[in-house]
């Protein structure tokens, strides 16, 4: 099966973003939709579980997630799980 670049994950891809320091920072996912069929809906989760796994084998720990309504009229919200380095990755002082 191909990939379409402009199908549901392309779509996902790009409204997924990881923003750090290197020691903690944000996954930032945008504009998820309400609609329980929608496939950007599926995409997008897809997508942040996967960066969320990611960052788990790298030694990170997701330590906050927080729902955000969006203001305007569009059915949708985002989700900011922020994320730090663990305990036992960080550098001895």
């Amino acid at each position: 099966m191909r990939n379409n670049p402009y199908g549901p994950r392309a779509s996902a891809v790009r409204l997924i973003s990881v923003i750090t320091d290197g020691w903690r920072g944000e996954v930032v996912t945008a504009l998820i939709p309400r609609d329980p069929s929608s496939p950007l809906r599926s995409a997008l989760l897809n997508e942040r579980s996967e960066r969320l796994t990611e960052l788990r084998i790298l030694e990170f720990r997701v330590y906050d997630s927080v729902h955000i309504e969006e203001s305007e009229p569009a059915d949708a919200y985002r989700i900011v799980d922020r994320f730090t380095c663990t305990r036992e990755a960080l550098p001895a002082q």
